[in-house]
């Protein structure tokens, strides 16, 4: 996936339109719908602003990687990678229902061990 459909589908996982992303960002209004369909290409500040406001790396914003970050640092094995590509698809509805069950899950395994962890 190219730079243009990153931002795009980033953009609207956020439930972003353009214009507002472009103020957000203080970004003249038709720069995102520029980026998103190749006219243009953001400049080195440009595409750093963007990394940051989603919370990605611009290499994965570039297309260089399909990882969005570096977790602390720390080296994701491949059923983690696979677990965040996933993710990544999903809106932000279904990201948070997914949330909410990991977190269930999380409850029920402390359950079982029961209160000194044994």
């Amino acid at each position: 996936m190219n730079f243009n459909d990153r931002l795009k589908q980033l953009r609207q996982k956020n439930k972003l339109t353009q214009s507002e992303l472009a103020e957000t960002l203080n970004l003249k209004p038709t720069a995102i719908s520029n980026y998103e369909s190749r006219r243009n290409e953001p400049s080195f500040d440009k595409l750093i602003a963007l990394a940051k406001y989603f919370d990605v790396s611009c290499d994965y914003l570039l297309g260089v990687t399909d990882d969005y970050l570096p977790i602390g640092g720390e080296v994701l094995d491949g059923e983690m990678i696979r677990f965040f590509h996933i993710y990544q698809q999903l809106n932000a509805d279904a990201a948070a229902e997914l949330f909410h069950y990991a977190n269930y899950l999380l409850y029920r395994q402390q359950e079982e061990k029961g209160p000194q962890g044994s």
